[in-house]
């Protein structure tokens, strides 16, 4: 059934174990992000059988219904309204809100449990995170969780690139251990975890330039898709193709290349220019923005051009590939927001090949 997204074990396995063995051989902590395939089932019975650490995933959903041993960190911060499912389905949270910490200290008690929390720090990306230089907050933050008996302070950690597009680098690298080594120094205690590494770090793992004392990452786009966004590289020793999205052509006609008639909106209220290029052979495709974003594909046949797409149907230019027919299915690799997409998208069927 159609449209699909085909998940390769042998290639995922061997990705996310080709990331792992590098972290590990530098005695860092493979945290794998499950979020971009929202922890589907078939997936997470592949990645069991990895040597990853821990599962990190945004969705509390995810994470409670994960049956692991490894660790379940919570990477987005703890909304105060889920904190009984906070303590319930994760061991670590990310946090930076002292009412959010004092919450999962009462809910942590009420549950009899001990919870782990790594102290968020904005490095400079400016999404999550207390700001680096405001020293006070992160001093009042911590001694907040020291002060918590069911709590207990894990670590440091930043996330860089996902939205001011700040790369990793030496410079925030040392500012985040700098951070950690305050907080040892001023409340005498030692800090297991440094977690500054995710995709965008890669370049620093590969030429072995990440620091020591950083030693714990978070990473889903490498070991998923090959690929590093924030620095805009393949990478080669990663198979790129362990997803495949396919979509079958439900149409095929000779049409102009431009609407005709007075010009409006489209559904979506955008006003769109379209070349006059002729007659052309056009597909029609069974997907739509309600399922993928054509802009987040990549074809396997590098002769199919995308032309545009609404909320149900993808249309596609076959004029340099003229062998398809109604019926024929067409496979395509996945930018990192098309996966999570498609494994949101309840009308796209799953499955492990």
């Amino acid at each position: 059934m159609y449209p699909c997204v085909e998940c390769n074990k042998e290639k995922l396995l061997q990705n996310i174990e080709t990331v792992t063995q590098m972290l590990h051989a530098d005695k860092k902590i493979m945290c794998a992000v499950v979020k971009g395939f929202c922890a589907d089932d078939g997936v997470m019975d592949i990645l069991e059988e990895s040597s990853c650490d821990w599962f990190g995933d945004s969705r509390i959903e995810d994470l409670a219904k994960l049956k692991t041993k490894k660790t379940r960190f919570l990477i987005r911060l703890s909304q105060p309204c889920e904190i009984k499912e906070v303590v319930a389905s994760s061991e670590v949270s990310f946090e930076s809100e002292i009412k959010t910490i004092l919450l999962l200290q009462e809910e942590a008690e009420k549950q009899n449990k001990k919870h782990g929390i790594i102290l968020a720090i904005d490095m400079g990306d400016l999404r999550e995170g207390i700001f680096y230089k405001n020293i006070p907050e992160i001093d009042a933050a911590t001694e907040t969780i020291l002060r918590s008996p069911n709590l207990k302070l894990l670590g440091v950690g930043t996330n860089l690139g996902c939205f001011g597009g700040v790369m990793t680098d030496k410079e925030n690298m040392q500012g985040l251990i700098d951070i950690a080594s305050h907080i040892e120094e001023k409340f005498s205690v030692k800090l297991p975890y440094i977690s500054g590494m995710t995709t965008a770090a890669m370049e620093m793992i590969e030429d072995k330039t990440m620091p020591l004392p950083v030693n714990h990452g978070r990473f889903g786009e490498a070991w998923l898709l090959g690929y590093d966004s924030v620095d805009n590289r393949r990478l080669f020793y990663l198979h790129d193709d362990a997803f495949l999205f396919k979509a079958q052509i439900i149409e095929l006609k000779e049409k102009p290349s431009r609407p005709i008639g007075r010009i409006g909106g489209n559904a979506y209220g955008e006003h769109v220019e379209y070349k006059n290029e002729g007659l052309m052979q056009r597909a029609l495709l069974a997907f739509g923005t309600q399922d993928v974003k054509y802009e987040y594909l990549i074809p396997l046949d590098k002769n199919v051009e995308f032309i545009g797409a609404s909320s149900d149907h993808t249309i596609i230019s076959l004029r340099n590939a003229e062998q398809y027919k109604v019926g024929d299915v067409l496979a395509f690799k996945l930018k990192y927001h098309a996966l999570l997409h498609i494994y949101t998208s309840k009308y796209v069927k799953k499955f492990i090949v």
